[in-house]
């Protein structure tokens, strides 16, 4: 059986190794896709996904995780990037970007960890998870050296666990701003 993997919302570049998956028509897309009305690919026929500041943009983030849950195969891994909600300024300088999220945002979707989860029928489980003070794309602009010393410190502290993530999300996170929330999940099917 052949291992696809997928990198949606590539824009120009894509991951290494990956069929590029994007709206717009540029080059490094392999197929066209829009997370709005649908993927063009089968159930259960995807190995891995990643997509980078993609999940902010889509009008229904439940309907968009239940579409990437529908084409994974059972214990696919979903590599994530998003602004945190815990900066405005991350999360609201794109016109185009419709939410927030944080690591707790995904675990909506694991019954184990959610009281609420019975409204959508994806599952996921969160297998990674990590708060950054800045996001993927200022660190490769080199951004991240100059947020200094404090920030490797608070990104450590807050990184310890789940539970200091927990912490960092719901009482630093208003005050101090993560920039960005790296999660990886996993499709659990029966």
């Amino acid at each position: 059986m052949v291992d696809v993997r997928l990198d949606i919302g590539c824009g120009r570049s894509k991951f290494k190794g990956t069929l590029g998956v994007d709206i717009a028509a540029v080059p490094g897309v392999n197929v066209l896709g829009d997370l709005n009305s649908g993927l063009p690919f089968r159930d259960n026929s995807i190995s891995e996904i990643y997509t980078s500041h993609t999940l902010e943009h889509v009008d229904s983030f439940v309907g968009t995780m239940e579409e990437l849950w529908r084409i994974c195969k059972p214990d696919a891994l979903i590599h994530i990037w998003v602004p945190h909600a815990s900066c405005p300024f991350v999360t609201w300088i794109d016109p185009t970007h419709k939410r927030g999220l944080t690591i707790e945002t995904f675990s909506y979707f694991n019954p184990a960890a959610n009281h609420l989860s019975y409204y959508s029928k994806a599952r996921f489980e969160i297998v990674h998870a990590r708060l950054n003070m800045s996001t993927i794309g200022m660190r490769r602009a080199g951004f991240r050296r100059s947020r200094g010393v404090l920030a490797s410190a608070l990104e450590a502290v807050a990184n310890k666990s789940r539970g200091w993530q927990y912490r960092a999300e719901r009482w630093w996170g208003p005050i101090l701003g993560f920039d960005e929330a790296r999660v990886i999940l996993r499709a659990m099917k029966d």
